[in-house]
């Protein structure tokens, strides 16, 4: 799964932590969100890379039980200088339900803090931040709990299906 941001030649204010919260939770049933990250702030704000994770078994017992690979789900940021897009990729195909909905509010989140709009094809067709939160009202509309006992039921049935990781040339993450 791949969403493209447009960045308008800006930065972002998030922390990668404040982020995942607004992603994921803060805290819950007293205990903090636990989170496995590559990047930081810096890198977040000056080459807008990360890669967040949920860690699942961490935050509910239940999924101490599961043996499923759709677990692992990492939501990375890619920059694309060039043509100021930000890339949102999931290495799978198809993702939890959780991880969807935190993709999306990622998504949503960076496009209005940039001033940009999204793309779900490409670059293809772009859609303003209104458009795309109406196009996901379903996942957008459901809890963090709710999409985690949504994911639980998924991960015993969703095959974990990669993502090619073929990149379009016009989308080539550029070293900084």
């Amino acid at each position: 799964m791949r969403i493209y941001v447009e960045t308008n030649g800006k930065k972002t204010s998030w922390g990668y932590r404040e982020l995942a919260e607004v992603m994921w939770f803060k805290e819950k049933n007293g205990k903090e969100l636990e989170i496995s990250h590559v990047g930081n702030d810096e890198t977040l704000r000056n080459s807008f890379y990360l890669s967040l994770s949920l860690d699942k078994w961490l935050n509910d017992e239940r999924w101490k039980k599961e043996k499923s690979p759709l677990q692992f789900q990492d939501i990375e940021l890619n920059y694309h200088k060039e043509k100021k897009i930000i890339e949102i990729v999931s290495k799978h195909v198809k993702i939890l339900t959780v991880d969807e909905r935190a993709m999306y509010i990622l998504t949503i989140e960076l496009a209005k803090d940039l001033g940009g709009r999204i793309s779900e094809n490409g670059s293809e067709n772009w859609q303003s931040v209104a458009e795309f939160e109406k196009n996901h009202k379903d996942i957008l509309s459901l809890t963090y709990d709710k999409a985690n006992d949504l994911s639980l039921k998924e991960a015993v049935t969703m095959v974990a299906e990669e993502e090619p990781w073929e990149y379009d040339e016009d989308f080539e993450v550029e070293d900084e």
